[in-house]
């Protein structure tokens, strides 16, 4: 988060970069606010400031003729190896940014900002993608139709994680992250992340939102850099390993700043499998969708809603899987059971069935504590 807004960034040497991946901040947390917690106070009393920050990225940063909505904003640290850089990171905090404040126009009441802000973020979308999407390869790099440079791990999740990605275009873009997944082993065999600062969240949600999660439990075994097992590794700086991950994938620089660590996300989100249900505020809505991947057999997990703590559990063995959950009060949640044989799975007191969704018998269920059993398959 950016000390102040606009931003001199010294990693420029002596430029004035206002990086607006560290600016924008002033409109994303109190957006996040809202999403997390149903706060709209703290939007409404920074509204005024919010636009005026707006205006100056539009009027300075963002770029007229065919540079229009493509933000100058080279990275100025913590860039990984094979990192994004320059006006593709740019241009997608700039979309992240400006749909948030449409949505919080909308919610204070300036219905006219609201209108001029959900158009100004198509034309970024159409920007984004006239500039970067290669229409042959069907994915992104650094100069879009002009060449097949620049097609990193980071370009294609960035644009996955933030909806920027044209209709139907999806699974291609999917399909080439996974495959530079499997490609970039610097050391090792790999695979291997990538991303650094900007791009590893969007890595790990653009996998997970796929339901690729057998990728990211792959990205956990090697123990080489840059791989999350590296930092487990004991040495005589970190006796018994770094329990989170630092700043730097060579384990440099700040020990608490837990920049590369997002990979914790995904053991709630998808091992324990408790999320937040999609345009839910507050956590309102829950999913209970575990994964099962790899050789795991059992993993259980908890988060502390504003409602209360949702948790999860499950225990996979020959006979099966049994699946426990916990859904705060006054919430509702989806349960997702992995299986295609919903004949064979009791509903649970309570518990409604709603469909078979692919792999998961879909079910729907109020606040309490439910037991799901599913045979194995």
């Amino acid at each position: 988060m950016a000390l102040k807004t606009p931003v001199y960034d010294w990693g420029y040497s002596g430029r004035f970069g206002d990086e607006i991946n560290w600016g924008n901040a002033i409109v994303l947390v109190p957006s996040m606010l809202y999403e997390l917690y149903g706060d709209t106070q703290t939007m409404a009393t920074y509204y005024d400031r919010m636009v005026m920050y707006i205006d100056y990225i539009r009027r300075e940063k963002a770029g007229t003729g065919e540079n229009a909505h493509i933000v100058d904003a080279a990275l100025g640290d913590w860039v990984a190896p094979e990192q994004t850089a320059g006006p593709i990171t740019g241009t997608w905090g700039y979309y992240v940014m400006i749909s948030k404040m449409a949505r919080m126009a909308e919610l204070t009441g300036h219905a006219g900002d609201a209108k001029e802000y959900r158009q100004l973020a198509a034309d970024i979308k159409e920007a984004f993608n006239n500039a970067f999407f290669n229409q042959s390869l069907g994915h992104y790099t650094a100069g879009g139709n002009a060449g097949s440079e620049g097609a990193t791990q980071t370009a294609q999740a960035l644009a996955l994680d933030a909806g920027l990605v044209p209709d139907g275009k999806r699974e291609q873009v999917l399909k080439a992250l996974v495959e530079l997944i499997y490609a970039y082993h610097p050391n090792g065999d790999g695979p291997h992340f990538s991303g650094g600062t900007i791009g590893m969240t969007s890595i790990i949600r653009a996998l997970a939102g796929g339901d690729r999660d057998d990728v990211l439990w792959d990205l956990l075994q090697p123990n080489d850099q840059p791989s999350y097992g590296y930092f487990m590794e004991s040495t005589p700086a970190n006796p018994g390993g770094m329990t989170t991950i630092g700043e730097r994938w060579t384990r440099g620089d700040s020990k608490n700043h837990m920049i590369l660590a997002q990979i914790e996300e995904w053991f709630r989100t998808g091992i324990a499998g408790i999320r937040t249900a999609p345009g839910a505020i507050a956590y309102s809505k829950l999913i209970f969708q575990p994964k099962p991947v790899g050789d795991l057999r059992s993993a259980h997990g908890s988060y502390n809603t504003p409602h209360g703590t949702a948790r999860s559990a499950w225990t996979k063995s020959k006979k099966g899987l049994e699946l426990k959950i916990t859904v705060p009060p006054n919430t509702t949640a989806e349960v997702r059971v992995p299986t295609t044989e919903h004949g064979h799975i009791p509903t649970p007191h309570r518990a409604t069935f709603v469909r078979v969704d692919g792999d998961y018998a879909v079910y729907s269920v109020p606040s309490g504590q439910f037991t799901f059993t599913a045979p194995a398959k």
